[in-house]
């Protein structure tokens, strides 16, 4: 496959990835210390959409597999979603403020569930693209490591343009509230232009199996691929430690180290940076090692890093942080292995059953990764809660190192237990010969 289409194709993640990192990074502490919404509260009505979102992913993936149109398969389900984003965005941090917080929670509840159903239309057909476009394994995990980088594109756009216009706003007497639209504004236009430069790249493919598909057998037919539900075991646990991370980095960086905008930006540029960078080291180690020992390794130091070195960071230090942010980056850069086994798995099945259902496995893998957000999100607020956190108060001292207690400890032991899930159940299953052969 050509670089520049490569590349194009690979564009969509950007402008998915900026929106979602704003949302995850900006969401809950926006409606707690902005609106004064109570955390369990806020985190509810995301969890709600999360979690809707999720169990919409297999369908639409299901779908998209047996889809016919004019413009292919994919494409229409592409568009559709990329322009839902822009209002659905827009409305989150729009809310009619003068309605109480019942409805407030409302209207959250239902600009997320239009907002998700929008990242869906695009994210899970856009994902099976990638397991049609070469039946390599090399070159899969080459397309991967490009979609990471352009993912990672997005998370840096995510956090310099909010950064940028919160700036300006304050420098012209403006309110952080009355910017929030604005910026939703911006990153849904940049979603919606990403996403067509996709369409563009991509030539008029048609569904690889054009009769209907019932979704409840094709399901029930995935369930047998053993290998894939353990992978989706450890990469749902995954999921639920990289989501309560992001939900509580604001609160972690703001009032248990007490970062700036500024030092929270560069510290979490720098972790893009290396997350970036590392995808080609965990290519080159894929092709030596293979992949099942690496990704093991990756997620299991991910782990160990985040429990116990960000208790210990002084307050107001950079250098910790930062020497966090190169570990962790490269740590994280393993995930490109786990999405690529999505891909091995539809290959089973295809081996087996003589179908082609990569939309179907990546949208279960998408449910996998939507559901443990929205159980983490919910439990994330609900643990803030639980710790004293009080909406649009300072915490104390003790509350302070309660949150870093679950940013750190709490986080990485998820981490470790999913790679142990995958290493010792996913990968053993893969690794054993199938009866009769």
């Amino acid at each position: 496959m050509k670089p520049l289409r490569l590349a194009a194709y690979a564009a969509a993640e950007s402008g998915i990835f900026a929106v979602e990192f704003f949302v995850r990074l900006q969401l809950l502490i926006f409606y707690t210390d902005k609106l004064g919404i109570l955390s369990s509260l806020a985190s509810l009505a995301a969890g709600i959409a999360l979690v809707w979102d999720a169990f919409i992913d297999p369908f639409v993936g299901s779908v998209s597999d047996g889809f016919k149109s004019r413009w292919g398969n994919r494409k229409p389900f592409l568009v559709a979603g990329a322009i839902l984003i822009v209002p659905s965005l827009w409305w989150i941090f729009s809310p009619y403020t003068a309605t109480g917080p019942l409805l407030i929670f409302v209207q959250l509840t239902l600009a997320n569930l239009l907002l998700n159903t929008g990242i869906t239309l695009v994210t899970v057909p856009h994902a099976a693209i990638s397991a049609e476009l070469s039946r390599d394994a090399a070159v899969r995990i080459r397309i991967f490591a490009t979609r990471l980088v352009f993912a990672n594109i997005g998370l840096i756009l995510g956090l310099i343009l909010p950064a940028a216009m919160l700036k300006s706003s304050r420098g012209a007497g403006g309110s952080d509230a009355a910017a929030f639209p604005q910026i939703a504004l911006v990153l849904g236009g940049v979603a919606l232009v990403a996403v067509i430069i996709c369409v563009l790249s991509l030539g008029k493919s048609a569904p690889a199996e054009v009769k209907p598909k019932a979704f409840v057998r094709e399901l029930a037919a995935a369930k047998q691929n053993k290998f894939f539900i353990w992978l989706f075991v450890s990469g749902f646990l995954a999921y639920i430690g990289v989501a309560i991370n992001s939900t509580l980095a604001r609160y972690y960086y703001d009032h248990y180290l007490k970062f700036g905008e500024d030092q929270l930006a560069l510290v979490l540029i720098i972790f893009i940076l290396v997350w970036s960078a590392s995808a080609v080291l965990w290519v080159k180690i894929a092709d030596r090692f293979g992949k099942d020992l690496p990704a093991t390794l990756g997620i299991v130091g991910l782990g160990l890093m985040t429990a116990f070195a960000y208790p210990l960071f002084p307050v107001g230090q950079l250098a910790g942080p930062i020497a966090a942010a190169v570990l962790g980056g490269f740590f994280t850069g393993c995930i490109l292995l786990f999405d690529s086994y999505v891909a091995d798995a539809a290959d089973i099945d295809r081996a087996q059953t003589g179908e082609s259902r990569e939309g179907l496995y990546f949208g279960v893998w998408k449910f996998g990764i939507k559901a443990s957000r929205g159980v983490a999100v919910v439990l994330s607020g609900f643990l803030l809660a639980a710790i004293g956190y009080e909406a649009g108060q300072l915490p104390s001292e003790t509350v302070k190192f309660r949150i870093a207690l679950l940013f750190g400890p709490v986080v990485g032991s998820i981490f470790v237990l999913s790679g142990l899930t995958f290493y010792f159940l996913a990968a053993r299953v893969r690794r054993t010969p199938a009866p009769g052969r």
